[in-house]
């Protein structure tokens, strides 16, 4: 799946190395998540920076923004945020696969695409919360502690695990 938005010529930048090419892009990057943080559906992603020419290839520098949805950790309420994530990535014209961790230049052109989905997963928050200081959910009925105070107390143990004390 490839997207034109993020598709750059390189043939002037490579022929006035030194040169520093300004990109302002916008497209869509599809489905990135992880396990409870993801791109909005339909949210575009902007990608702003530059392009080198370098000794092995083309540096970019810029950042991406984006806009996500996290589930909280805690009480499981959804949030949404802005996601910006700093790249500087090498892409090179003998790139091979299995070797590094860089980029292909594809004739005369760069896909930035690839590199901008792999920046945005690794910076999507693995574990999130909607708060700091979030009450999360009643162990015992289950109501947003946020929000209600059920009056349970919840700081011993869970019962239901008592046949693990076994195991000791």
């Amino acid at each position: 799946m490839s997207n034109r938005d993020f598709k750059v010529s390189v043939t002037k930048l490579l022929s006035h190395p030194g040169e520093p090419l300004e990109v302002e892009l916008a497209g869509l990057i599809g489905d990135q998540f992880v396990s409870s943080a993801w791109v909005e559906e339909g949210s575009t992603t902007h990608l702003s920076g530059s392009l080198e020419a370098v000794h092995s290839g083309v540096m970019f520098s810029g950042v991406a923004k984006v806009n996500i949805v996290t589930e909280c950790r805690r009480c499981l309420c959804h949030s949404k945020a802005d996601l910006v994530v700093e790249i500087r990535e090498l892409f090179e014209s003998d790139y091979k696969e299995d070797e590094g961790d860089t980029y292909p230049i594809h004739g005369e052109f760069v896909d930035l695409e690839e590199m901008v989905r792999d920046a945005v997963v690794l910076a999507l928050p693995p574990a999130p919360l909607c708060k700091e200081e979030c009450a999360g959910l009643c162990v015992t009925c289950g109501v947003d502690k946020n929000l209600v105070s059920c009056g349970h107390d919840n700081q011993g143990r869970d019962p239901r695990f008592s046949i693990l004390d076994q195991l000791r």
